[in-house]
């Protein structure tokens, strides 16, 4: 939904991290990193413009995600033509390029030959799902400052079914969780829940799960000052 989350409960202060980010991410997917391609070295994150390309398949997703990211200060565009891409936009002024899952893997790929040999500054990022909110925090995620190093990154007991997050210093930190609830196409709907959005002072902490979002598809977003990250949410490994 566009509307603003429901906040959930506050979170809870640990003595002791009781998981390793190794084992937590073992099925999980961390896409909100913008994924460069190899002809420079430049991280998107020096670039002012904010230029984003959406390719997807759903015209309201599409719709919906340019409309929050006009909302958020981007120079965003969209398009669910997948064979016109070059032909309608000018891909040597896109900043990042995010592509949804329906579009074909080769098509993908051609599509990223392609930009690239256009615009060798151009990034990538790999929507995890059809809900905007999610698309819109992935790209602010990818134009996030490169100083992420600062803070580990989150870790998630699936079997627990709690966030948990250390840091070195008192943060802001935002985590909402995300889910689609109808998925069939051409429209898509999908809901969210603010888990947290407040400042944390240094140390452990667990952020649990509601029994509202689902076991089966669910999505995270962890945002810690100015870096965010995204990720599908495994499910639990005990019946």
């Amino acid at each position: 939904m566009l509307g603003e989350p429901t906040l959930a409960q506050p979170t809870i202060l640990l003595t002791d991290c009781r998981t390793t980010f190794s084992a937590i991410l073992k099925g999980s997917q961390f896409m909100n990193t913008a994924q460069p391609n190899p002809h420079h070295d430049r991280t998107i994150g020096d670039t002012a413009q904010r230029r984003v390309l959406l390719v997807g398949r759903s015209p309201a997703v599409l719709a919906d995600t340019v409309s929050l990211l006009h909302d958020r200060g981007f120079t965003a565009e969209a398009t669910n033509r997948f064979d016109h891409v070059l032909a309608e936009f000018d891909v040597r002024q896109v900043d990042l390029v995010v592509f949804g899952g329906q579009v074909p893997e080769e098509r993908r790929a051609a599509l990223k030959r392609d930009i690239v040999a256009r615009n060798e500054g151009v990034s990538f990022v790999q929507g995890l799902s059809g809900i905007p909110g999610l698309i819109a925090r992935q790209v602010e995620g990818a134009f996030a400052p490169r100083d992420r190093d600062r803070e580990s990154p989150p870790c998630y007991d699936a079997d627990e079914r709690a966030i948990t997050l250390s840091l070195r210093q008192l943060r802001d930190v935002t985590v909402i969780a995300w889910w689609p609830t109808v998925s069939v196409l051409p429209n898509p709907l999908s809901d969210s829940l603010v888990l947290i959005e407040r400042r944390l002072p240094k140390g452990m902490h667990s952020i649990p799960l509601p029994d509202v979002v689902p076991q089966d598809v669910s999505f995270v977003t962890v945002q810690v000052d100015e870096a965010i990250w995204a990720f599908r949410l495994p499910t639990p490994s005990r019946p």
